[in-house]
C-alpha cells in the first residue's frame, strides 16, 4: 500500500472514532463548507420541481433528513440518491439535484451525520422504503459520498440499477465489478486525487463509462464555499468555470440516467400488436426486466430493440400486412420466453 493511501485509511478510521465517542470528540471535527448563495437558491421549489425536507424518525436527530427534488411535469419512474462531500453541507448538490429533477428524475440529497457518509451509507433504504412508485433506482455521489454509495451498492445491489461516480471511487473493499449494475465515473482533469480516480477504475463494473471534464477540478462538483480558498485543501485550480462544469457534470449524469427511464421510451412493437396492457406485452416487459436485463447481452438486444421499434411502428402503421407478419415472428417467440 502507498504511503498516501495508507494515511487516508488511518485518517478515516480517526474520524469514524472520532463520530462514535460522543458530543465532545463531534464538536471537535471540523466545521463543514457551507453552501453558497447559489445552492440555497436551487432549495427553493418552482413551476417545475417540489423540494422538500423528509424527516427520518428512525435517524440520528441532526441529521434525521433528506432532501427531496419531485418533478411536477412528470410521474417519475426513476429515482437518483445522492451521498454528499465529506465534510460538506447537503444544501451544496441542490443546483444539480434541482436540475435533474426538472429532467424528469426524483433527485434525493442525503444529510449525513457531521456530514461523512461513512456511518450512514445505508440510508438509502428509508429513501428507497419511502417512493414506492420509483421502478428505477440509482445511487451516487461526489468524493466520499461517492465512495459509500458504491459501499452501500457492493452490499444492496439487488436494490440497484446503476451507480454515478462524481470525483469519486470505490475501494477494493467495496468493489462493483462483480454486480451486473451499471456505471458512470465523472471527473476532472485537475482534480487533486487523479490516481486514486484511476486506481479505482479496475473496481468498476466493465461497460462503465467514463466523462473526464476538461480543465474541472474536485472542489466544483458541489457548490459550497471554501474562502478564504479558490478551492479545498488538496485540490488543484479548475481551468473552467463552476458553472461550465456544472453544465457538464448535469448532462452527463441526465443522458446516463435516460437509460433506465422506460417511460421516456418510445412506443413499441409489441404495444401496438397486443395492446399496451395486454397480457403479452406484461409478459414481455417481465422478460425484459427480469432476463434480459440481467446481462450485458441483454441489455444490448434491449437498446437495440427500442433503437429500430419506433421505424417498425412507422411501417406497421402504413402496412397492415407487415403488421400480421410481424405479429406471427412474435407468436413464435412468446412460447420460448415463457
Amino acid at each position: 500500500m502507498k504511503m498516501q493511501n495508507l494515511k487516508v485509511v488511518l485518517l478515516i478510521f480517526l474520524v469514524v472514532s472520532l463520530c462514535v465517542s460522543g458530543n465532545t470528540a463531534a464538536d471537535d471535527l471540523p466545521d463543514s463548507w457551507p453552501p453558497l448563495p447559489e445552492a440555497l437558491a436551487a432549495m427553493e421549489s418552482d413551476n417545475n420541481v417540489t423540494v422538500k425536507t423528509v424527516e427520518v424518525g428512525e435517524w440520528e436527530e441532526g441529521s434525521n433528513y433528506y432532501y427531496a427534488f419531485e418533478p411536477k411535469r412528470a410521474d417519475p419512474k426513476v429515482g437518483f440518491i445522492i451521498y454528499p462531500g465529506g465534510l460538506v453541507d447537503p444544501k451544496a448538490y441542490a443546483p444539480p439535484a434541482h436540475a435533474i429533477a426538472t429532467a424528469g428524475y426524483l433527485t434525493v440529497i442525503v444529510k449525513m451525520k457531521n456530514d461523512l457518509a461513512v456511518s450512514g451509507y445505508k440510508k438509502a433504504n428509508e429513501v428507497i422504503s419511502d417512493y414506492t412508485g420509483i421502478e428505477k433506482w440509482i445511487i451516487g455521489g461526489h468524493s466520499l459520498g461517492g465512495s459509500f454509495a458504491c459501499a452501500y451498492a457492493h452490499e444492496f445491489s439487488d436494490k440497484l440499477d446503476a451507480v454515478v461516480l462524481w470525483a469519486s471511487w470505490p475501494s477494493e473493499n467495496f468493489r462493483l465489478d462483480d454486480t451486473d449494475l451499471k456505471a458512470i465515473s465523472i471527473y476532472g482533469t485537475n482534480d487533486g486525487h487523479p490516481d486514486e480516480i484511476e486506481a479505482g477504475a479496475e473496481h468498476l463494473p466493465a461497460d462503465a463509462q467514463f466523462v473526464k471534464i476538461e480543465g474541472g477540478n474536485h472542489t466544483q462538483f458541489g457548490w459550497y464555499d471554501t474562502s478564504p480558498y479558490p478551492q479545498q485543501p488538496g485540490d488543484n485550480p479548475a481551468d473552467i468555470s463552476r458553472e461550465e462544469q456544472q453544465e457538464i457534470i448535469i448532462q452527463s449524469t441526465v443522458d446516463f440516467l435516460e437509460q433506465f427511464d422506460i417511460s421516456s421510451l418510445p412506443i413499441c412493437t409489441a404495444e401496438q400488436i397486443y395492446g399496451v396492457y395486454s397480457e403479452e406485452t406484461e409478459h414481455l416487459r417481465f422478460f425484459r426486466d427480469n432476463v434480459l436485463n440481467k446481462t450485458q447481452e441483454g441489455r444490448e438486444l434491449i437498446r437495440l430493440y427500442y433503437k429500430w421499434s419506433p421505424a417498425i411502428v412507422k411501417a406497421m402503421g402504413e402496412d397492415e400486412e407487415l403488421k400480421e407478419q410481424m405479429k406471427e415472428l412474435i407468436d413464435g417467440i412468446l412460447p420460448v420466453t415463457r
